[in-house]
């Protein structure tokens, strides 16, 4: 039994009972052991023997608590009433003994048994509702016939039932049953959370509960037995206690706050009791992060909790503020929490709560300056500021979306904000704008349709509230499309995709869609991917929704506005049409007059001009009084209205012609992000063109072709977006996502509109993505029986592109080709007599083409194919013998190259016998050339040029067709060798598992397994193929080229080649017969060594004109370096030598067949690679671009093959005289390609020690530039010091001092460098001999001043001495003189006076100068001269 004395526990709450109140809110359970409560921990008659005396009191406890709320229910309010006023019974039923009873139970809730638990909980929460009810009751009894309280609003009901208050003794009940629920709560949730934070399942019961409650150490093993379904029970009796607790706090703070009236005197309420729901809301709330905690949180009740007390208590707005903005700050989960909070509260006159709490955000610091003390301190607070503000940010978008309004009403405390740091705090006001715009937009629009009703009520206010709604708004976008171009790409990115939303909404103004486009296209050259995307959307949606019609084909606006034009200058008002005849007869009769005066054409176009100003002007003055009319609400006639309406016309189709415009101007920025090397650019790049194409802008044309060749890609997605965007424009209907196809006829059109406009680049990705399409089925069969129609009976270009489609769909299938019946259709169509009627050598080429998908042919003259096959070969010989050609049109023969290239390469592929067949062509060509035999010929004939130039065309295409031929049958060889091989031992195999074979067939099997045994063991079958492969490479080396038929003709060809005495003029054969030679050069290698020295020659000397010869010798080089590298090696600088070609496609080829060279490591890049630096700055942009994916590419190796490049890049640039900013454009690309540090070391030091081997300053500022491009580290600092008398005669210069002072500034930058030291000796050193370098370069300088001005006086005194001495030469006699004196005028003595003077000046200059004066400077000698003698020497 415990000591204590209840009776006094129960005299001390009587006691206080009566003063008011009796039991105020304390700070803490225990308090209530403390005056004024004075509660015991226990009540006097507790027996705690054992555990069940134990659970038995706690039981009486818990009946106790019972009893009371079945007397609460049934008596209700007039318990707590009294007879006389004056003196109330407090303790009638919250007495002292329930109060013990609740602390108790209360404060060891944690420890008692689950079904003790549970009745507490129930029992405290039915007296909650119990005096909740009984308070309820003051309203129904003195408000009869009001509205139902759920009806009611908080301002309602205190109006209504404000005659009655509630006794002390009501409130000091409700104030502690509130109270001890809300510990009970609290205890609860703390609970929940430590749980949570441990990661383990709370439970409400400990072990020892656990065993009392189910009867001792029996039960204690059935839980063991199944601890899974007792901890899913407990975890339902958990939840279902945290409901009843939460609806129980709902619904007294519900009460609270909508009879205070009745509870309070004068509506003043307890701040303590009426803050408890709010208290323990907050903890609710710290527990919802999703939607599942949130249910379990009870978290909406707990948002109405703090609405309730929000809208009964002001007094405690700014605690709730204070808490919510706490909390924000805290939890990532609170933006949406509280944003739905504030919707909950009274609105009325305005938004409280939400108000103040963009008051309080408004006030938020955002700035990162340390406040001092500890770093590590200050540091940790700028943690948890930073982290504070990226909570509360999202708060004032997600408000924005459901209250709109109240963010705009308070946007002057949020617009500070967007210049402040963080970056989250900006991007969620721009999130808000856009949620304002939005729902403004929508809410506008509901307005005008309610306020139709009223509008003579409502006109002027409305009009006012739309003048101001349409300035907010603009100041809104002025906003948004400034934050485009916002320091954080993250607010970029925000104001881009809010720009996007409002346009999807078709929110965004008119008067705002050129602004926005031209802001989205600006920012595709933004340098964060996010933000392309962003902006590529947005053009999306903007081409989307734009309020133009559905196709947007320039030409059909511009025939649109000159037919508007016209129609509105010829119906123009009558006296704007007299003012404009009366214009035009003054400009005409100028022009007259000025024809007379100064004919000539300029005036004649100057005339024109005004003119067309003259009537534009007459035009615009018509279009400005219409409008004039209209606005004034005059009476228009119908001839009025109409010239109006097609002013709306003409305004409507310019402004669709300028947002076409904008896009195609910006077709360069759509190719680039096509072209980009992330997925995110081309991705959203191929969408847009796909809905370019839909709208028909130009620019999607090239587009598509241009996407085409991103089926090569090494992303796979990529290669699945184009093939997604392929089908989307060609194949599908619009806007079905590749689900609904259009009809065959459809598709079969697009295919040929496709290919027939398509390079060879092009028709390449075409095929593979034709190929793919046909592979997946995707299709329809229907397509390729069109496109066979369209081959036969179409003409032109149609026919051609129709066959070439079908032969490219049959490199995928090739069943759409090779049948007897589709072989006929393609002798017919391709190669009959519309043919070779027409020569339409496209269409035997893509007939060729698809034969090529067909099997090599059996001789079988029975079958079909054979037949038709050995018929097609015959007119595919004709094709390569040209026998359709016409010799007179050099445009025929240039056609037919790609046919009988082709047509070679498809009677390799299905002829039997191909080389009988290619010796056919030859002999062909000979006959043609040169007649059957010698007697045919004339004495002096000569060859036709087109004539020879096909035949070497053939002549080098058949041998390079019989090497791949060769090589052909002997991977055949090879691979029957191999199947013979796997045969014999799948045979063996078999034979060891029979064990039922006779005996001879034993003794054969084991006779051949002896042979093979042989045979491997002395290594018969590896020299056999051995033999092979040297049969092959003595056919390669000497038949084809060296013994065969086609050595009969390489004489005739090398003289054409070589054309040593200039008697082949023609380029065609000249571009022929080298061709044809760098083929046979590819076969043999001792040809190709013996004719190399050749080839060079004729590159050479081709003319400059010929760029085509050029290229293809580049080309063929590069094939023959590929198949005899060690012949061509020495031969590497030659190549080299053509990336100077005058030729933009010469420089290109060059650079592309080296890219391939190096890249499989076939040519060594070192010792010219300054070269390929070079193109770096090509004006080629493809050039360009192809030297800087070579390095990207090498950077990519192991070996680091750029490092070790780059001394001899700078070595040789540096010897150049290259301009400043190619030799620093060209360093600093390649340098960003050093990272790591010990090689940023090396380079480091091999530029330094290149500083003595300068030969003028701009080498040293240009290697001190590429110092001032590394990164930098201790090491680096350490080396700039030591090697310091290395470059210290080189700081004079401002560029290569403004280098190294930036190295150091990099330095102490970087706070990791441990080399503080070293560094301020390094800049010291720097200022020092800096100054005494500008010094010295000073002293230079004015010496050099001083030696010009000393030998302009030495020259200066020579020219005197020579004028002295002509001077006495040339002086007269005295006698002479004094005679000429006497009979001279005195006006004319003057200056014979002043020639002495000047000459006495001058003795006296001579002679200060060859004394002691010597040393005067310019500026007094010329003082000196004006002294002696002015007149004559400024004369």
């Amino acid at each position: 039994m415990r000591g204590h004395n209840a009776a006094s526990a129960s005299g001390t709450a009587s006691n206080a009972a009566s003063s008011k109140p009796t039991f105020p809110i304390p700070s803490s359970l225990q308090d209530l052991e403390c005056a004024p409560y004075n509660l015991l921990p226990y009540p006097h008659d507790f027996e705690d023997d054992d555990e069940s005396a134990r659970a038995e009191s706690f039981a009486r406890l818990v009946r106790l608590l019972e009893d009371g709320n079945r007397t609460l229910a049934s008596a209700g309010l007039g318990l707590f009433e009294t007879e006389d006023d004056e003196e109330e019974d407090y303790d009638v039923w919250n007495d002292g003994e329930r109060v013990q009873a609740l602390y108790t139970l209360v404060r060891k809730s944690d420890s008692l048994a689950p079904g003790i638990r549970a009745r507490l909980v129930r029992a405290l929460c039915d007296a909650v509702h119990g005096l909740c009810e009984a308070l309820e009751s003051t309203s129904s009894s003195d408000a009869q016939g009001t509205a139902p309280k759920s009806q009611q609003t908080p301002a309602a009901a205190t109006a209504v039932s404000s005659a009655y208050v509630v006794s002390q003794g009501f409130r000091d009940a409700l104030a502690c049953h509130v109270y001890m629920l809300f510990t009970l709560m609290f205890l609860t949730e703390s609970k929940e959370k430590l749980g949570k934070s441990l990661g383990a399942t709370t439970t409400a019961t400990t072990p020892s509960s656990s065993k009392s409650r189910n009867g001792g150490n029996k039960s204690s093993k059935k839980k063991k037995k199944n601890p899974n379904n007792s901890a899913a029970i407990e975890g339902e009796d958990l939840a279902s206690s945290r409901l009843a607790c939460a609806e129980a706090m709902h619904a007294a703070s519900l009460s609270m706050s909508l009879h205070r009236s009745n509870l309070w005197k004068r509506s003043v309420p307890d701040e303590s009791v009426v803050g408890l729901p709010c208290r323990i809301a907050y903890q609710m709330l710290e527990s919802a992060t999703g939607a599942q905690a949130r249910k379990a949180s009870s978290g909406s009740l707990a948002l109405s909790m703090i609405a309730a007390t929000v809208d009964s208590a002001q007094c405690l707005l700014g605690t709730v503020v204070a808490a919510l903005v706490d909390l924000l700050h805290t939890y990532d989960h609170m933006a949406t929490l509280v944003a739905e909070l504030c919707t909950m509260v009274n609105e009325r006159p305005t938004n409280v709560l939400a108000t103040e709490l963009l008051r309080e955000i408004g006030r938020l610091d955002t700035s990162s300056g340390h406040n001092g003390g500890s770093s590590s301190q200050s540091d940790a607070n700028l943690g948890n500021k930073a982290s504070g503000i990226k909570n509360v940010a999202p708060f004032v978008s997600e408000l924005a979306a459901v209250r709109p309004r109240v963010v705009l009403a308070n946007m002057s405390l949020l617009l500070p904000h967007l210049d402040s740091e963080p970056y989250v705090i900006r991007s969620a006001i721009v999130n808000a704008i856009g949620h304002i715009l939005v729902r403004e937009e929508e809410d506008d629009v509901g307005e005008q349709s309610a306020g139709d009703k009223d509008e003579d009520d409502e006109e002027d206010r409305g009009e006012r509230r739309i003048v101001d709604m349409a300035k907010t708004r603009g100041s809104l976008f002025d906003i948004l499309c400034d934050r485009t171009r916002d320091v954080t790409s993250f607010t970029r990115a925000a104001s881009l995709k809010v720009l996007n939303e409002l346009t999807e909404r078709r929110s965004l103004p008119l008067d705002r869609i050129m602004p926005v486009t031209a802001i989205a296209i600006d920012r595709l050259q933004d340098k964060t991917v996010m933000v392309r995307r962003y902006a590529m959307q947005l053009l999306t949606t903007l081409l989307e929704n734009n309020p133009f019609m559905g196709m947007l084909n320039p030409d059909l606006y511009r025939t649109k506005i000159r037919e508007l034009e016209a129609y509105l200058k010829c119906n123009v008002p009558e006296e704007i049409l007299k003012a404009r005849d009366a214009a035009l007869e003054e400009a005409r009769s100028n022009k007259e007059e000025e024809d007379k005066s100064q004919p000539g054409e300029d005036a004649v176009g100057d005339v024109d001009k005004d003119i067309e100003e003259i009537e534009s002007a007459a035009l615009a003055a018509a279009i400005a009084d219409a409008e004039s009319k209209q606005e004034s609400n005059e009476d228009l006639t119908d001839a009025e209205t109409e010239f109006l309406a097609r002013v709306r016309g003409l305004k409507f189709a310019s402004s669709a012609l300028s947002f076409i415009d904008v896009f195609e101007d910006a077709n360069d920025s759509f190719q680039t992000m096509l072209m980009s090397t992330n997925p995110s650019d081309v991705t959203e790049a191929l969408r847009f063109f796909v809905k370019a194409k839909h709208f028909g802008l130009p620019c999607a044309v090239t587009g598509m072709k241009r996407a085409l060749a991103l089926m090569w890609s090494n992303e796979t997605n990529v290669q699945e977006e184009v093939l997604r965007a392929f089908v989307e424009v060609f194949v599908s209907e619009p806007g079905t996502d590749g689900k609904e196809l259009l009809p065959e006829n459809r598709i079969a059109q697009n295919f040929l509109d496709l290919a027939g406009e398509a390079t060879v680049s092009e028709l390449a990705s075409i095929e593979e993505a034709l190929g793919r399409l046909v592979k997946k089925e995707v299709i329809p069969p229907d397509v390729f029986s069109v496109l066979w129609t369209m081959a036969s009976q179409a003409e032109g270009q149609p026919r051609a592109s129709a066959m070439l489609v079908i032969s490219m769909a049959a490199g995928a299938d090739p069943k759409i080709v090779d049948s007897a019946y589709r072989l006929q259709n393609l002798y017919d169509a391709g190669l009959g007599d519309y043919t070779e009627e027409h020569r339409d050598w496209k269409t035997a080429r893509s007939a060729a083409c698809a034969l090529q998908r067909v099997a090599r042919a059996k001789v079988d003259p029975s079958s079909a194919k054979y037949i038709i096959l050995d018929l097609i070969t015959e007119r595919l010989v004709a094709v390569a013998r040209g026998d359709w050609c016409d010799d007179e049109a050099a445009g025929d023969t240039a056609s037919w190259f790609c046919a009988a290239e082709q047509a070679v390469n498809a009677i390799f592929t299905i002829s039997p016998a191909p080389e009988k067949v290619a010796m056919e062509i030859l002999l062909g060509h000979q006959a043609g050339i040169f007649g059957a035999s010698e007697e045919e010929q004339p004495a002096n004939s000569t060859a036709h040029s087109l004539r020879l130039s096909r035949f070497f065309f053939v002549l080098g295409h058949v041998a390079l067709k019989l090497l791949i031929y060769t090589e052909v049958l002997s991977s055949s060889v090879r691979r029957a060798n191999a199947a013979k091989t796997v045969k014999k031992q799948e045979s063996a195999s078999s034979g060891n598992k029979g064990k039922d074979a006779d005996a001879e067939s034993k003794e054969g099997a084991s006779d051949e397994e002896e042979d093979d045994a042989i045979e491997a063991e002395l290594g018969i079958a590896a020299q056999a193929e051995a033999e092979t492969e040297r049969k092959v490479a003595e056919i390669s080396e000497n038949e084809i080229v060296g013994r065969g038929m086609i050595s009969l003709f390489t004489p005739m060809l090398l003289r054409v080649v070589a054309n040593e005495e200039g008697i082949y003029s023609s380029p065609v054969l000249m571009q022929s017969a080298t061709l044809a030679l760098c083929k046979c050069m590819c076969i043999s290698k001792s040809f190709c060594e013996k004719h190399l020295t050749l080839l060079f020659s004729v590159l050479a000397k081709a003319p400059n004109d010929d760029q085509d010869l050029r290229a293809n010798i580049v080309i063929a080089l590069g094939d023959l370096a590929f198949r005899f590298p060690n012949e061509v090696e020495p031969y590497t600088p030659k190549i080299y030598a053509c990336l100077r070609d005058k030729s933009t496609r010469v420089r290109r080829h060059t650079l592309m067949v080296l890219t391939h060279l190096i890249l499989n490591d076939m040519v060594k890049v070192k010792g010219n690679v300054c070269e390929i630096a070079l193109c770096l700055q090509d004006q080629e942009p493809r050039i360009r671009d192809m030297a800087r994916l070579l390095f990207h590419e090498l950077s990519k190796r192991t070996n680091s093959p750029i490092y070790n490049l780059l001394p001899d890049i700078v070595s040789q640039l540096s010897q150049l005289n290259l301009k400043q900013e190619v030799f620093r454009e060209i360093m600093l690309f390649l340098l960003c390609f050093i990272k790591k540090d010990r090689q940023n070391e090396m380079l480091m030091e091999k530029l330094i020690q290149r500083f003595p081997k300068c030969t003028s300053i701009n080498q040293k500022a240009d290697l001190a530039y590429c110092i001032a491009q590394l990164k930098v580290n201790d090491k680096c600092i350490k080396c700039l010091n030591d090697s310091f008398k290395l470059y210290k005669d080189a700081l004079f210069d401002e560029d290569v001092l403004k280098n190294f002072v930036s190295v150091v500034s990099k330095a102490k930058k970087n706070t990791k460098l441990d080399t503080k030291d070293t560094i301020e000796e390094l800049e010291n050193k720097l200022n020092l001999h800096a100054a005494a370098g500008m010094e010295n370069v000073a002293a230079d300088k004015k010496a050099a001043r001083a030696k010009k001005r000393a030998a302009k006086r030495v020259q200066r005194k020579k020219e005197w001495e020579e004028s002295d001495e002509e001077e006495v030469m040339s002086e007269p006699d005295p006698e002479e003189l004094e005679f000429d004196e006497e009979n001279q005028p005195e006006n004319m003595k003057a200056p014979q006076v002043g020639e002495r003077a000047a000459k006495k000046g001058r003795e006296g200059l001579a002679h200060e100068e060859g004394g002691v004066s010597c040393h005067k400077s310019s500026s007094d000698i010329m003082l000196m001269l004006c002294d002696n003698d002015n007149l004559e020497f400024i004369s």
